[in-house]
């Protein structure tokens, strides 16, 4: 089932996408919920963010042939594989959907992306055992945990490097019925193959870190967890179009365009 969250004449709902259409529901995506016979073609709604989290994660490192060009970035020149989940949440203000631009800021330099898959949270979780961890995830859709390599190596945190206003794109919906780790993801920069990459490959599973972040923090509905990037990236500058693309879930379309003087 994809569950999308959308605008529609000015009032905002959520429903389930059934091939050219979206029919509303009515109750909670995170509970109960019906459909209801009200239906709306895609193209005549806005899509929006899939959900409101209150907390937004993402761990680092989280794939091998990313490592060694991340290491470089922060300038570490000995990078050593994780022992467990690294996770930082990167700022609910960063949050955007598909459609929706990425602005770089005015005193940005190098501003990267890093097409992710990204699990959400369905009911609360609150220290989960990895064997449990995936019954309190919804389902999965695609994201783009857009970066500023200047500043994530000249700060001492990802403040502003990873959350930055608009540095999140996230959706077009959330697919409940995929296999998480079996996920194929795809970038194209200006729809040029850039990035490519399986959640097969992530060092940690989504569960390993649901359940490492539940141990310390709860995780409440909606809230999400990004997979970590793969491979070298390259820089963004206005006018590119980034197209994030998991086959089995949807593609998340961004344009980048200059912060507005």
């Amino acid at each position: 089932m994809k569950i999308a969250r959308f605008r529609s004449n000015g009032r905002t709902a959520f429903g389930v996408v059934q091939g050219d259409e979206v029919v509303e529901i009515r109750g909670s995506i995170f509970t109960r919920f019906r459909l209801t016979d009200t239906k709306h073609s895609l193209q005549d709604v806005k899509l929006l963010p899939p959900t409101e989290p209150s907390e937004i994660w993402c761990p680092g490192l989280n794939f091998a042939n990313h490592l060694e060009f991340a290491a470089g970035v922060l300038g570490d020149e000995n990078p050593t594989v994780p022992e467990h989940p690294e996770p930082w949440i990167k700022a609910r203000g960063s949050l955007t959907g598909t459609g929706e631009p990425i602005v770089l800021p005015s005193d940005s330099t190098d501003v990267h992306y890093e097409g992710e898959a990204v699990a959400v949270i369905g009911k609360l979780c609150h220290r989960v055992t990895i064997k449990d961890a995936p019954k309190y995830i919804l389902g999965y859709t695609c994201g783009n945990d857009v970066s500023d390599r200047t500043w994530q190596k000249d700060d001492w945190t990802f403040w502003r490097a990873k959350g930055a206003d608009t540095f999140a794109p996230v959706g077009p919906w959330i697919d409940t019925d995929v296999d998480p780790q079996k996920l194929e993801m795809i970038v194209r920069l200006n729809d040029e193959e850039v990035q490519h990459g399986y959640t097969e490959e992530m060092l940690f599973s989504f569960a390993e870190i649901v359940s490492y972040i539940s141990q310390q923090v709860t995780l409440r509905p909606g809230d999400l967890v990004f997979s970590g990037s793969t491979g070298v990236t390259v820089a963004l500058k206005p006018g590119d179009k980034v197209d994030v693309e998991i086959p089995s879930i949807g593609v998340l379309k961004n344009t980048v365009k200059a912060e507005a003087a």
